[in-house]
C-alpha cells in the first residue's frame, strides 16, 4: 500500500504480464472470494515475486491448512494471560482481546472482519546505494516508531507495523475498518473485512527497471522476530473473531489493478507456519493448569 508522509511507499509500475495475472474469483455475494476458507488461503497467499509476478498456487503448509476457517482452540482469557507474562500491551496485539474485529462498511447485515493481509512497507528505497547492514539492529532509525511513526500523515494505513526487531505499533484497532488495498479502494463496501499488518522492509531499486524503482528487496526478506510477531497478532486477531481469519498477501489483492503492489517480497510461508504451530502450543500451555 502506499504509506504516508516519513514511511512513504514507492510502489512501481506493473508490467503488462503482471497486470494480465488471473485474480482470485471474487464472489460479490458472499462479500469475498470463491470457494472455502482453505481454497480461498490457496489462492490469495501465492508467493509474490519480483514486479508483482505471481507464482503458482500450493498445498498450504500444515498449520495453516488444519486451521484456516476452523473455530480457534484458544480462550481470550488464554490469551491475555500469555501476552500479560510476556510484557506485552494488548493494544501491541491489535487491540483489546476480547473486543470486536471491524465489520464491513456500507451494509445492512455488515460481515465480520475474514481477511489477515500481509504487507511489507517497501520503505525506505536505497535507490542504487546498498541496504545498510544494520538494518535488523536496534540502532536503524526504521525500527523506531518514534522516530519513524507511520501513524504520521494522510492516506491510507495498514492496522499494525512491525519493525525488523518484532515490535509492533498499532495505528488502527483491529476493531476499527480502515482499506488499504486497490481492492478495497474499488470496493468500498468490503473495508472493514480485512485487517492490513505491515513489515518494515527496505528496497533497493532494480538495475534497469526504471528510475526510483524499488523492486529488489532484502533476501530474506524478514527476520525471526517479524514472523513471530506477525504470528501473534494473527493469533490476536482469530481469537477475537472466533475462527481462523483467512490470510492474503497485499499482492494477490491487487492483481489486475494499475500500479497494482508487490508485497510481500520474499516472504516464507513456511517460516511463518513452524512459528504459529509453535505459538499456538505455548500459548495453549501456559493457559493450561498447573
Amino acid at each position: 500500500m502506499r504509506l504516508p508522509a516519513l514511511l512513504l511507499l514507492f510502489a512501481i509500475a506493473l508490467p503488462a504480464a503482471a497486470q494480465k495475472q488471473a485474480a482470485c474469483p471474487y464472489a460479490a455475494w458472499k462479500s469475498g472470494f470463491q470457494g472455502d476458507a482453505r481454497a480461498q488461503a490457496t489462492c490469495l497467499l501465492r508467493p509474490v515475486q519480483r514486479y508483482a509476478r505471481l507464482g503458482a498456487s500450493a498445498p498450504l503448509p500444515a498449520f495453516l491448512a488444519s486451521r484456516v476457517g476452523q473455530r480457534t482452540d484458544i480462550a481470550p482469557a488464554t490469551l491475555r494471560a500469555y501476552l500479560a507474562a510476556q510484557g506485552i500491551s494488548e493494544a501491541d496485539a491489535g487491540g483489546a482481546i476480547d473486543a470486536p474485529l471491524s465489520r464491513a462498511t456500507g451494509r445492512l447485515v455488515a460481515p465480520v472482519a475474514r481477511y489477515f493481509v500481509i504487507h511489507d512497507t517497501s520503505y525506505p528505497n536505497f535507490l542504487a546505494e546498498p541496504i545498510p547492514a544494520h538494518i535488523n539492529d536496534a540502532s536503524w532509525d526504521f525500527n523506531d516508531f518514534t522516530v519513524r511513526n507511520p501513524a504520521l500523515g494522510g492516506g491510507p494505513k495498514g492496522h499494525v507495523y512491525v519493525n525488523r526487531l518484532g515490535a509492533s505499533l498499532q495505528v488502527r484497532d483491529f476493531g476499527t475498518p480502515g482499506y488499504a488495498s486497490k481492492l478495497e479502494k474499488d470496493k468500498p463496501s468490503l473495508t472493514g473485512l480485512f485487517l492490513h499488518v505491515e513489515l518494515v522492509q527496505p528496497r533497493n531499486s532494480v538495475p534497469g527497471g526504471g528510475k526510483g524503482n524499488d523492486g529488489l528487496a532484502p533476501d530474506p526478506g524478514f527476520t525471526p522476530a517479524q514472523y513471530e510477531r506477525l504470528a501473534l497478532l494473527y493469533v490476536a486477531a482469530s481469537v477475537r473473531k472466533g475462527t481462523w481469519l483467512i490470510p492474503a498477501f497485499h499482492a494477490v489483492l491487487d492483481t489486475g489493478y494499475a500500479n497494482g503492489h508487490d508485497d510481500p517480497q520474499n516472504f516464507s510461508l513456511a517460516q511463518w507456519d513452524a512459528v504459529l504451530s509453535h505459538l499456538s502450543t505455548v500459548i495453549q500451555g501456559a493457559g493450561a493448569p498447573n
